[in-house]
């Protein structure tokens, strides 16, 4: 059974790829300049206009996704860590609070490799294209955006605690793919993406992918405690 009937693989140098790059280069142009020398007042506004942003293309792409007679339980459920991640992204940005930062700047490792190797799980569309590029662009830039503009700093050992924190949602979701027969956080068929950090075939890869999270939350700890080490204005 191929739980990855419906997804779409974007080859890395595609026409479609460079596009989807020059949309986050544009998304971060675009949050980046409006902050730039901002008061407090500005950047709320910003961070409040991004929350909103973010928050309209989820729901949005569930509505889409009913209209067009496509919903499917087993792929728009908001369980990829991507979804989660989009969510996280909303919540930092109205709350501001320091666990959701902490878990978006680690899980963002998974949006950056979403881009370098995009693998859209509800098939092509040009729409399918612009929403993947504004879900997982809006994570990465939200956690930049929040260390270099809201001054915020991961706290000793967060990369640690959020890998284990991370590993209480595994068993839930591996439980929906089982009733459901899908695949969300690729844990029960590897992704289609040629991604060298997938190695081997169920389970294996899985068990290499547990290393490679936990070097990636400590890169990006120390990524983000480098960055906000920086004055920016």
């Amino acid at each position: 059974m191929d739980r990855n009937l419906t997804h779409y693989t974007v080859t890395m140098g595609s026409p479609l790829w460079i596009a989807m790059i020059m949309g986050l280069i544009a998304f971060f142009i675009i949050v980046f300049g409006a902050s730039y020398k901002a008061n407090e007042k500005r950047l709320d506004i910003i961070r409040y206009s991004l929350a909103a942003f973010l928050a309209t293309d989820y729901v949005y792409s569930q509505i889409h996704a009913v209209i067009t007679h496509t919903w499917d339980a087993t792929i728009n459920l908001p369980l990829q860590l991507c979804s989660l991640s989009q969510f996280m992204a909303v919540i930092f940005l109205v709350t501001k609070k320091q666990w959701t930062y902490e878990f978006l700047i680690f899980w963002n490792a998974g949006a950056i490799h979403a881009f370098l190797t995009p693998e859209i799980t509800e098939g092509y569309s040009l729409y399918n294209a612009i929403t993947y590029t504004i879900g997982h662009g809006g994570i990465i830039v939200t956690s930049f955006f929040a260390t270099i503009k809201l001054n915020f700093v991961p706290r000793p050992k967060s990369w640690f605690k959020v890998f284990l924190y991370t590993q209480l949602v595994l068993p839930i979701i591996g439980s929906v793919n089982y009733f459901l027969k899908a695949n969300y956080m690729f844990l029960a068929q590897r992704p289609d993406a040629n991604n060298p950090f997938i190695i081997g075939e169920w389970p294996w890869y899985i068990v290499s992918l547990e290393a490679v999270i936990i070097v990636h939350f400590y890169a990006f700890y120390w990524i983000h405690k480098r960055i906000s080490a920086v004055r920016f204005r």
